[in-house]
């Protein structure tokens, strides 16, 4: 998923603003899932969208945890 990562801090776009990747992210087309990662948290999160009324009238949305997350192994 970031193989097209643009780092922070490289690729300046104005007076102290520089353009960088703020999450990447890919999809699973046969099981419907969605997965992502952010800039500030490298694990991935995901979204699995047979979990939700994909013929709704509504807009479906969520939130992106960027929260660095931690799973301890021992």
């Amino acid at each position: 998923m970031h193989s097209a990562e643009q780092q922070k801090g490289l690729d300046q776009v104005g007076p102290d603003f520089f353009e960088y990747t703020i999450y990447s992210d890919g999809t699973n087309l046969d099981k419907g899932i969605f997965y992502y990662t952010t800039y500030t948290d490298k694990q991935i999160k995901v979204v699995d969208m047979n979990k939700e009324d994909l013929d709704s009238k509504d807009l479906i949305t969520f939130d992106m945890l960027t929260k660095t997350c931690f799973n301890y192994q021992n």
